[in-house]
């Protein structure tokens, strides 16, 4: 095992959880302001509670909870077992793992001390969303596409 993997596990995962805190807050800030990038396509909006899950679908707090920490266990374990002992490497799978589990961590934060997520990304059609589910999903996607390529090699 490489402990550079680790590394760059551990360290991708705390820049998208810092970023994603920090964002957060400026979205909670009363300095806060929407900004329009594509009209009625992709803009920051004010900050709206989402207290469910994915797209906003309503699960009771306690299951979010208990479900977001067995899911972490569960990526912790495949990622200590298959990508970081696993024989073919690319540089870029501990980053992406670190990035999802990030994600995971600020997502599972708001919810146990605030009992709901912030969002304030829109990028339509898409529910809003925030920098942690950025990252769970292009870390996913792209993990998925790694893992792809690396067991046709």
């Amino acid at each position: 095992m490489n402990k550079n993997n680790y590394q760059l596990a551990l360290l991708s995962g705390i820049a998208l959880l810092l970023l994603d805190i920090a964002t957060k807050l400026w979205a909670l800030s009363p300095s806060f302001k929407s900004y329009v990038f594509i009209k009625n396509f992709f803009y920051f909006t004010q900050y709206q509670m989402n207290s469910g899950i994915a797209f906003g679908i309503g699960v009771p707090m306690w299951i979010q909870i208990v479900g977001s920490i067995v899911i972490l266990v569960i990526l912790l374990d495949l990622g200590y077992k298959y990508i970081f002992s696993k024989n073919k490497r690319l540089f870029i799978k501990p980053i992406l793992f670190g990035i999802i589990i990030g994600g995971a961590i600020g997502n599972l934060i708001n919810r146990i001390f605030q009992g709901y997520v912030i969002d304030f990304i829109v990028l339509k059609p898409i529910p809003v969303f925030n920098i942690a589910d950025i990252g769970v999903t292009i870390g996913l996607i792209g993990l998925f596409l790694a893992i792809l390529i690396t067991s046709k090699t």
